[in-house]
């Protein structure tokens, strides 16, 4: 059959259209999409023009970009491209990957900006994803102010974060969150934002949480949360252009000899960078060629140049399912390490405005200053008691700290003056076993039951005792009920930072045992004001040769901090160190002589150097009350004195 040339051409143009439909574009990775694509807008840009990705951007934009990466978090520095990432990511899974997507902004009118200032020029000026929105400029139902839909029936929704509302009724491939740090920790009463907003991924062949973020303060930057538990968290490694060794950028601080150095006020523009290995100096003229050749390392140890092929120990590896990145100002080749700098001395002296900078230039959380205790100053002032109770220590009270494989008990003795409030450690004694069998606590019993020779020759008693019942509680309960009679008291901490040591008792408990909850922030106060005394007398704490460096590193592994929850600021202890069992233990003594609240001075006038050894039993102020009314009832003597009512 022969064909004319006009019914080939008219053959050819059929099967063009025909097979228009099943065209796919060639796999792009997202950097190499937007360097061929991506176009800055006028109005969102300082400089409007083609894009082209620095090379610290190519691994973050195609992790970003990676369907093997399901969670992708960036902790960040202002103006080091998260910004436009998102909105090249917008672009690209509205067109080159065709996915549905929704971006949440901290409120509905960062929303709204966020789709005039970001997202309407980009689809006008981004060629391919212009070609599938032919209703741009006009009023349509696919161009809304939170909705866009194109021609290939992708969608993207822009909505603000604060309602649980905007977390409902959309199932999506792509979810982004923008300034992550900003949202509400709880949205009305529903969940986290990412909680809620990743729900909406449920059924996606290849879904994607994109979050960032400029960090704000430690323990409440929900970005810096989630980037702690990513699979790998990764850093940008440059290597020196001297000695070509590999480092991070780091600020370094006065008391580093390497990070970002300037030899005088006057010429810190001029800052320079000393390499952590070598001291090299490196000028500012050599961050591009070290960027070129720059990689992303994780905590891990695994290694991409790309983000789209890993590596460990040289050998390829899959893609984590979820990543972290940080990236801080010193990479950004669009500022200089000499402006990072004189920023930093403008505001170093104002805690407010350091802050700021520590965010938004370091791309870090913010610390709260805290209070601390340097452990190493009270291991130096360990002292040699005169006998294993000093004279002055007229008391004897227990703490114990109970965990799944051990018990741990400190004794203190408390006198000095009326009030008893310079302390002595007289031994801290760890059971190791399992607190759950009642042999370990027989031989706590045993030991608790024991005596301690005080310096005047008379034996002590541990008067009182206080067990945590965090750990093995219904144990607890049961050794407490036994012993009740013995003064061995169960304990709970509180939660209230305000409250008192000791709260009032109940039996509110399915064993009836008398059970006190504590204010553990309290008696951590009392602990940490004295252990700053160092000068023997009232408040100070005295520590025996024995106590070990360890013994000090718990006591002092938490330091004193403030928190801003609801916009008030809470005094909060935080942890430090992982162990401080001997700081519960210091509590929990403290707790069980507010609970005894014994007569110091009776007790002492009792302790001068006497025959007697036999120990005695611990007058409580009412025992003392009791014994004066019985004393005036039977008109024996007033004038025998306080010590010697007692005794009457």
């Amino acid at each position: 059959m022969n064909l004319s040339a006009a019914q080939i051409r008219a053959t050819k143009r059929h099967l063009r259209a025909a097979l228009r439909g099943l065209f796919r574009p060639e796999p792009l990775p997202m950097a190499e999409w937007a360097d061929k694509h991506f176009y800055m807008s006028a109005e969102s840009s300082y400089s409007e023009g083609k894009w082209t990705s620095d090379p610290y951007q190519v691994p973050i934009l195609n992790m970003m970009g990676n369907d093997d990466i399901e969670e992708f978090n960036w902790e960040k520095a202002a103006r080091v491209g998260y910004t436009k990432a998102i909105v090249i990511a917008l672009g690209y899974f509205a067109e080159h990957k065709q996915r549905n997507q929704i971006l949440w902004q901290p409120t509905d009118t960062t929303a709204e900006g966020f789709m005039q200032q970001h997202v309407n020029p980009m689809i006008r000026d981004v060629k391919p994803v212009r070609k599938l929105a032919p209703w741009l400029g006009k009023k349509h139902s696919d161009n809304k102010l939170d909705y866009k839909k194109f021609t290939n029936y992708r969608q993207i929704f822009v909505l603000g974060g604060t309602a649980a509302a905007n977390y409902r009724e959309k199932s999506v491939d792509v979810a982004i969150y923008d300034e992550l740090s900003k949202f509400d920790e709880d949205i009305e009463g529903e969940g986290s934002a990412t909680q809620l907003g990743d729900m909406r991924l449920e059924g996606s062949s290849f879904p994607k949480s994109i979050r960032g973020s400029t960090p704000t303060r430690v323990g409440e930057c929900q970005l810096t949360k989630a980037a702690e538990k990513a699979d790998e968290r990764f850093k940008r490694y440059l290597p020196c252009p001297h000695c070509d060794e590999y480092q991070t950028l780091e600020w370094g601080g006065p008391d580093v000899p390497w990070g970002i150095k300037w030899d005088s006020p006057e010429t810190v523009l001029n800052a320079y960078y000393v390499c952590q290995h070598n001291g090299c100096v490196i000028e500012q003229r050599e961050l591009k060629g070290m960027d070129q050749r720059g990689e992303m390392r994780s905590e891990s140890g695994m290694v991409t140049r790309d983000g789209l092929t890993f590596y460990r120990n040289g050998k390829q590896v899959d893609p984590p399912r979820t990543v972290s990145v940080h990236i801080w100002s010193a990479y950004n080749t669009r500022t200089t390490w000499g402006k990072i700098a004189h920023k930093f001395l403008q505001v170093c002296k104002d805690p407010i405005e350091l802050k700021g900078w520590v965010n938004t230039t370091k791309g870090e959380p913010w610390e709260e200053p805290g209070e601390r205790v340097d452990s190493d100053q009270l291991y130096q002032r360990r002292e040699h008691y005169p006998a294993q109770v000093p004279q002055a220590a007229v008391v004897l009270v227990c703490g114990v700290d109970v965990q799944d494989d051990r018990i741990e008990a400190s004794v203190w003795a408390f006198g000095g003056d009326q009030r008893g409030t310079e302390s002595w450690l007289i031994e801290h004694r760890i059971f190791v076993g399992d607190p759950g069998r009642w042999q370990l606590w027989d031989e706590f019993t045993d030991w608790r039951l024991s005596t301690f020779e005080h310096e005047s020759g008379t034996l002590l008693r541990i008067a009182a005792t206080c067990i945590d019942t965090g750990h093995k509680t219904d144990q607890v309960y049961k050794y407490c009920k036994k012993y009740e009679g013995q003064r061995v008291y169960a304990v709970k901490g509180g939660k209230d930072p305000i409250a008192p040591l000791v709260g009032r008792p109940s039996r509110s408990n399915k064993a009836k045992v008398l059970l006190y909850t504590l204010g553990v922030t309290t008696g951590k106060d009392v602990i940490y004001g004295r252990l700053k005394i160092n000068e023997p007398g009232p408040g100070y704490m005295h520590f025996p040769m024995a106590a070990t460096e360890d013994y000090f590193k718990q006591l002092t592994a938490e330091e004193l901090r403030i928190k801003y929850v609801n916009g008030r600021a809470t005094r909060v202890y935080h942890p430090i160190r992982k162990r401080n069992e001997t700081l519960d233990c210091c509590n929990y003594a403290l707790a069980a002589l507010d609970i005894l609240n014994p007569v110091f001075p009776a007790l002492a006038a009792r302790l001068q150097p006497a025959e007697e050894t036999e120990p005695e039993p611990v007058p409580t102020e009412a025992q003392n009350y009791q014994k004066q009314r019985r004393a005036r009832s039977s008109g024996r003597g007033r004038k025998k004195g306080f010590a010697n009512s007692w005794r009457n």
